[in-house]
């Protein structure tokens, strides 16, 4: 199968996946009324791809069938290439204005990434398998979720929790594994879930050291979703909670059987911990991507609102969103580092060589990843700063009525006589005002919140890696080169 169009991918929905949410089981997704934003999000994306305005940016020829498929799954090598996938993440990021983190676009990446980081790292078989796995969810044109983090049962310590996804029967045709796993954004509307590592693990623990990527409708899979934060608003009123509110979900894997062709890794340590550093860097080029879009929207927002109410002219607000167009500045030269370090990695690689140095005098001789920074540290400071500018910005002009209240005949008129803005009308204004609380005051802009924070993985545990990195001696050693005698 080559690209999918949006009907062809609600229709993959209807797999009877077992969906616990909102205190219901839900067989069939499509049916489900809360979740009929996203996924009419979802397909109009699949249908982006047939459309002659986007096609060229969306896909590309597939390697091993020459079908059209998707450019998020690109492994690309030169400077060309580069482009390409930067310009389709942009381009999806831009028709979902930044807000979805987890679309299957973070998936492609990093499926890619981990394919090529085996690879370069010895491991042939665990490469050709993650590689089918790659060419699996591409020529199918499949929604792709994952779930890495174990779960929260006791956060005192990083060894795995019994709690773990882990195996518990060896059997002829694959690995049976059991326990559970979080935090899965997209579960409820993907087609295929990646379990694999985002923290290493330790010797002694090979029972918990497994990727693999199996079907949302694997037999022993549930989904446990938080509930859904659209319940049939207007989109009026919830103009982001209605379309981009991806879930979010706990996996419990009870006795699930896991193909050998759809296990990549089985208690190797080595590749399961080395394929966390050893790769291209597709994965932060994604994010970054994403991430400046989203920055990008958010400070379009506080100009907008500052506009319809009159801030823009007073200074203190000129200050507070120039602050976040600078940002915006800087994100697009993270971007611009992103790919260009994207190139060299790949070029590494392609020598057989797993980073990149310098001389140590034209440039620095340790080169980190500075897409893998930014959305450590970066991006959630930005867009954290960009969500309080918007606040203060609205003010209390968030706590307003629904467009119900001006579609009334006593009601709406008042509004238009007294509730404007200056050269804005009252329904243009409102709009933006219910447009600043789902973003800021909803659940759904409460859950952005907490989700920039943690997009990456715990904060203060990310400060710690990047401690031990050798940036960190590198910067040292130039105080001590200046007090050298």
């Amino acid at each position: 199968m080559a690209i999918k169009t949006g009907k062809q991918y609600v229709d993959s929905l209807r797999d009877g996946r077992r969906l616990h949410i909102d205190g219901k089981v839900v067989s069939d997704v499509t049916a489900y009324p809360p979740l009929q934003g996203v996924i009419g999000t979802i397909a109009s994306l699949y249908d982006d791809q047939h459309d002659p305005a986007y096609r060229e940016v969306l896909t590309y020829r597939s390697p091993t069938t020459g079908e059209p498929v998707s450019t998020t799954y690109l492994e690309a090598r030169t400077a060309e290439e580069f482009a390409a996938l930067a310009g389709c993440f942009h381009l999806r990021a831009l028709r979902t204005f930044g807000l979805m983190g987890r679309l299957t676009d973070f998936m492609s990446a990093f499926l890619v990434d981990h394919a090529v980081a085996l690879k370069a790292l010895g491991k042939t078989e665990a490469a050709a398998r993650a590689q089918g796995m790659v060419e699996h969810c591409r020529e199918n044109d499949l929604q792709v979720t994952h779930a890495l983090i174990d779960p929260q049962s006791d956060r005192s310590t990083l060894d795995a929790p019994s709690q773990a996804v882990q195996v518990v029967e060896r059997r002829a045709d694959g690995v049976v594994v059991s326990g559970c796993r979080l935090l899965s954004t997209l579960a409820p509307v993907a087609n295929e879930c990646y379990v694999g590592p985002y923290y290493p693990r330790q010797a002694g623990e090979e029972k918990f050291v497994l990727a693999f990527v199996v079907p949302m409708n694997a037999p022993g899979l549930s989904i446990l979703a938080r509930e859904s934060f659209h319940r049939g608003e207007d989109a009026f009123d919830r103009p982001l909670s209605s379309r981009f509110d991806e879930g979010d979900a706990i996996l419990m894997f009870d006795k699930v059987l896991v193909p050998h062709e759809r296990l990549i890794i089985d208690g190797d340590l080595e590749a399961y911990n080395g394929m966390l550093s050893a790769r291209p860097g597709y994965t932060p080029l994604q994010a970054t991507i994403r991430s400046t879009m989203k920055l990008r929207f958010l400070a379009g927002i506080a100009t907008a609102i500052a506009r319809a109410n009159g801030r823009d002219k007073l200074p203190r607000f000129q200050a507070a969103i120039g602050e976040l167009i600078a940002l915006v500045s800087v994100a697009e030269g993270i971007r611009a580092g992103a790919i260009a370090e994207g190139l060299r990695r790949a070029e590494a690689f392609a020598r057989g060589e797993l980073k990149i140095e310098g001389d140590g005098l034209r440039e620095p001789k340790t080169i980190g990843v500075c897409g893998g920074a930014a959305i450590n540290f970066f991006f959630p400071y930005a867009n954290t700063k960009a969500a309080d500018v918007l606040r203060l910005a609205a003010g209390s002009g968030v706590l307003t009525m629904t467009g119900a209240d001006y579609a009334h005949p006593e009601v709406g008129p008042l509004m238009d006589k007294w509730l404007i803005g200056p050269g804005i009308d009252a329904k243009r204004r409102l709009a933006l005002m219910k447009l600043a609380w789902d973003m800021t005051g909803s659940e759904f802009g409460s859950r952005a919140g907490l989700y920039e924070r943690l997009y990456s993985g715990d904060p203060e545990i990310n400060a710690q890696r990047w401690f031990r990195s050798a940036i960190t001696r590198d910067c040292e050693q130039l105080v001590h080169a200046l007090l050298q005698p």
